[in-house]
């Protein structure tokens, strides 16, 4: 009997390590991956704020193993995070976690020289980047998208060079205003409009193939991605899957991580998608309440017969027998209870 339960226990253990970690979705054939996630407030110094999901050693000790155990999972090259502490600290006790895993020095943080301690406001989060040092490297210095003081630790710009081709492209990592009144949608456009003035930029933008992701914190019926898109700016995460979420609120999944890229850029896209860490685990796994969002490129190749946003027919939603319906061309989804 004693046998036969630690034989069961030993296989509980063996689905739940399973469940914490899906299957890596499949980006095609790229040279380079971007991941993007939302930490959910993930501190070094979380004494000081009443930001944090932790409150103890153990628990900030238990979160960065997490974190840590999806980014070698995914084996991405850039890594693109927000709601981390505004404090140098943070992203480097991944990167010496993640290197003291690995037994050699694999991994940085880019230096962005942003410490809520020092800076003349107050803003406790920032957006930033740990890359692999193999097989890129950050091009010129990083960038705030925005000079509106407390957006701009959270509205970054950073372009990179591929080693291996010399080919390079910009990142924009992003985080808009949170929450669901007519304020806060007012902000999000304010948000988008802001980002896509410094991603016109010259002197904060490092190669003309560019990449916005983040949790922009809106679905895209929204006034702020409709902005993004009319800048040039296709989805996607939707381009590879019109059924994509990243987060789920009270049962109700939604579209509120995003990936869009302009049109050379989206050319050198192999495959996107939403890899669902956190909405697919059990609670005690999950690092973050947000899905990580990964895209693919190849860089320096554009792509003729991958099919292209401005290819496809337009999606358009309906209403039928109380479920949402999302039509495009000769394709429909049906999508019980979910939100877009």
């Amino acid at each position: 009997m004693k046998r036969h339960l630690l034989i069961w226990l030993g296989l509980a253990a063996a689905l739940i390590v399973q469940a914490a970690l899906p299957a890596v979705p499949n980006l095609g054939n790229p040279r380079i991956v971007v991941l993007a996630n939302n930490l959910q407030n993930y501190y070094y110094n979380y004494q000081e704020s009443e930001r944090p999901s932790y409150s103890t050693d153990e628990g900030r000790a238990e979160k960065t193993q997490k974190i840590v155990e999806m980014m070698l999972a995914s084996n991405a090259d850039i890594f693109a995070f927000c709601e981390v502490e505004a404090k140098p600290i943070v992203l480097q006790q991944l990167v010496d976690s993640l290197n003291a895993t690995l037994g050699y020095e694999c991994y940085a943080a880019v230096s962005d020289g942003i410490n809520v301690a020092t800076d003349s406001y107050d803003n406790a989060i920032k957006s930033g980047f740990v890359y692999k040092r193999a097989t890129v490297q950050p091009l010129g210095s990083n960038y705030a998208a925005t000079n509106v003081t407390y957006y701009k630790n959270v509205m970054r710009i950073q372009a990179w060079t591929e080693i291996a081709t010399g080919e390079s492209f910009t990142l924009s990592m992003n985080h808009f205003k949170a929450g669901q009144n007519d304020s806060d949608k007012d902000k999000r456009i304010d948000n988008a409009t802001w980002l896509m003035n410094g991603l016109s930029t010259a002197s904060k933008v490092k190669d003309s193939d560019i990449l916005i992701v983040g949790d922009l914190n809106c679905q895209m019926d929204e006034g702020a991605i409709t902005i993004i898109q009319n800048n040039g700016y296709q989805e996607q995460l939707l381009r590879f899957d019109a059924t994509a979420y990243s987060y789920i609120y009270k049962g109700t999944r939604e579209f509120i991580d995003h990936a869009f890229a302009n049109s050379t850029m989206g050319q050198q896209i192999t495959g996107a998608a939403v890899w669902h860490t956190n909405t697919s685990t059990y609670y005690a796994n999950r690092y973050s309440d947000h899905d990580a969002v990964m895209v693919g490129m190849r860089l320096g190749e554009y792509s003729t017969d991958i099919e292209t946003v401005e290819t496809r027919p337009a999606a358009k939603k309906e209403i039928r027998h109380g479920q949402i319906v999302i039509i495009r061309g000769d394709e429909v989804y049906t999508i019980t209870g979910q939100r877009l």
